[in-house]
């Protein structure tokens, strides 16, 4: 039998060679620091290196500062050492100065590409899984309920920016905006965490409230205003532009239902798991990558012009199955390591 997987249709394969990216960044420290740093390293480099090396490197950057501080809290709890700290900062600076060159070599050698920039984009999503993981490390609450909020406000705003590319054909980020701008709470809390150690963080600071507390309620509203809010607002304001009618807003609700579903699953999978602390991480990369695979999906229907379906049968399939699993009676039948690294599994194909 000859089987073929298509992602792509004939017509929207030729959609590629008139696709043009469209978008801009208003951010103060972009425009008075980030760009002017990427633009002396881009104009050192040789044109044979290819923007898509840029892009490989600057991940395995990222990958690897995230690795070291695995080995010390692989169960979300560990001591880390201060050098882990200061490096995993030093690597999230590269990787953010790495993602800025990319573009301007691929500009500069003639290479831009769409299937370049959705490797970008790629890339871009499995690090936000990769840094939330990191960075509730470095502050010491991998073990609590801040953890996934912090993976799902850093995921919900990645993903509402891609939806909002999608319906409106560009991205514009703000003068304040969580890519430009948020990166350097990020840089501060390795820092911080690299001299005093991850202990900081637990000091209290006002009246009960520890400095960890703070720095997450600083977040949550960040999170919601220039994620939720701007993005959210973006497309709504798009679907009635573009649509003509309140009730096509149903379109972009069914967009982002799958996303929803497989985000509340998580939480629910993450509450009444029994499993010990080790398997956290598994879990929490097992639903990362499949939110990875949902906003390269949405990237993928943007710059080909398809319509983006929301419902990937590995991730229906894999919240159908949590659930009957924690409401049926068939936990008793089945152990829950089956059922992770079953995940897992199900994520790579």
């Amino acid at each position: 039998m000859n089987y073929k997987r298509s992602y792509v249709t004939e017509e929207a394969g030729r959609c590629l060679f008139t696709y043009k990216y469209a978008g801009s960044d208003k951010s103060i420290s972009y425009n008075y620091c980030w760009r002017h740093i990427s633009d002396l390293i881009v104009k050192f480099l040789p044109v044979w290196i290819a923007p898509n090396v840029i892009t490989l490197v600057a991940l395995i950057i990222r990958i690897a500062c995230d690795v070291w501080v695995a080995y010390y809290a692989w169960d979300m709890a560990g001591s880390i050492p201060r050098v882990p700290c200061i490096v995993f900062a030093l690597g999230y600076f590269a990787y953010i100065i790495l993602d800025s060159v990319d573009g301007k070599q691929a500009r500069k050698t003639g290479n831009s590409s769409p299937l370049g920039l959705m490797f970008d984009h790629g890339a871009d999503s499995i690090n936000t899984v990769s840094l939330s993981i990191s960075l509730v490390c470095l502050v010491g609450v991998g073990q609590t309920w801040y953890f996934p909020l912090v993976l799902l406000g850093l995921i919900t705003g990645f993903f509402f920016a891609t939806l909002e590319e999608y319906y409106c054909q560009r991205l514009d980020l703000g003068v304040i905006n969580g890519v430009s701008d948020g990166c350097l709470m990020i840089y501060a809390i390795g820092i911080l965490s690299g001299i005093y150690g991850v202990e900081l963080w637990t000091m209290e600071v006002f009246n009960g409230w520890s400095l960890i507390d703070m720095v997450c309620f600083v977040f949550f509203i960040c999170s919601v205003l220039t994620a939720m809010g701007r993005y959210v607002l973006s497309v709504v304001f798009s679907v009635l532009n573009i649509m003509g009618s309140k009730a096509k807003l149903s379109d972009m609700f069914l967009r982002s239902s799958t996303f929803i579903a497989l985000n509340v699953t998580f939480l629910v999978h993450y509450k009444f798991t029994s499993l010990s602390n080790w398997y956290l991480r598994i879990l929490t990369i097992a639903y990362g990558l499949m939110n990875c695979e949902l906003i390269s999906h949405i990237m993928l229907a943007h710059i080909t012009s398809q319509v983006f379906n929301p419902f990937r049968p590995t991730i229906v399939a894999s919240c159908a199955v949590v659930c009957l699993y924690f409401f049926s009676p068939l936990k008793l039948q089945v152990p829950e390591a089956v059922l992770l690294w079953g995940l897992f599994l199900l994520c790579l194909a």
